[in-house]
């Protein structure tokens, strides 16, 4: 009986061993896999943008490596004050450029100073009011109707969107957040047919790496995005609240 029982805490043993060594490779697989992602994040995108409007929203977003910014938004075009919240461009000159408009719905803190002329702007959907944009800044037409909806393969980002050719170049739209989301964003990507090989990549991992929110704000402390490993899936509708105004 006492042989038995040996046998049967001996066999336990050896399962846990196993059990536990096999935990540890698959730990140990995921830890190489997330450290040779962050490299090739690295090796193709800027670091986030600090200390200015998008860290103060807690927007994070990565550009392709080689270019500059955050400068004026589509810079010869003059945007009405308070339609975004967030205007920005990162541009490599005679290449490649991502325009960056983003809104975001904030609790507001009681004020006793009178609102400002851009405070009282008055807004329309965001979609459209994107669609109106590109429309104007390419003088092209813009079908809503044509988003659709494309997942990440790493992470939890879903974007709306539509690619257009604009003379020699490609223009992407890519739509993040919506009515239930605090946030709503539009990544904007211009750059010629001939580089797409080279830098449509670059644009995948930027918006794999991107993030709002609470994930945001933890990129911004540590330098580097949580990017899940499982692959894509639904964008959350419900992200954490943003700061107050």
């Amino acid at each position: 009986m006492k042989r038995l029982s040996a046998i049967a805490l001996g066999a336990g043993l050896v399962l846990a061993v196993g059990c536990g060594t096999q935990n540890y490779d698959i730990r140990l697989e995921r830890t190489l896999d997330q450290m040779a992602y962050q490299k090739k994040l690295d090796d193709n995108l800027n670091p986030a943008p600090t200390k200015g409007k998008l860290e103060e929203l807690q927007i994070y977003v990565r550009p392709p490596k080689d270019m500059t910014g955050p400068t004026q938004t589509f810079q010869m075009t003059v945007l009405e004050p308070g339609r975004f919240d967030v205007e920005s461009s990162f541009i490599e000159q005679d290449k490649q450029s991502l325009h960056l408009l983003a809104r975001v719905k904030r609790p507001k803190t009681p004020s006793k100073k009178a609102p400002t002329p851009a405070e009282t702007t008055p807004r329309g959907d965001f979609t459209a009011d994107i669609v109106e944009l590109v429309k104007n800044v390419y003088g092209t037409e813009f079908d809503p109707l044509k988003f659709k909806e494309e997942k990440m393969q790493r992470g939890t980002n879903t974007f709306k969107a539509q690619t257009m050719e604009v003379g020699a170049k490609d223009v992407q739209v890519y739509l993040y957040g919506g009515k239930t989301n605090p946030y709503e964003v539009a990544l904007i990507f211009e750059y010629p047919k001939a580089e797409h090989a080279s830098v449509y990549p670059k644009i995948k991992l930027c918006l794999e790496s991107f993030a709002v929110g609470d994930k945001a704000r933890k990129a911004f402390t540590s330098g580097e995005a949580e990017v899940d490993t499982e692959g894509g899936g639904e964008a959350p509708t419900d992200e954490s609240a943003p700061p107050p105004i």
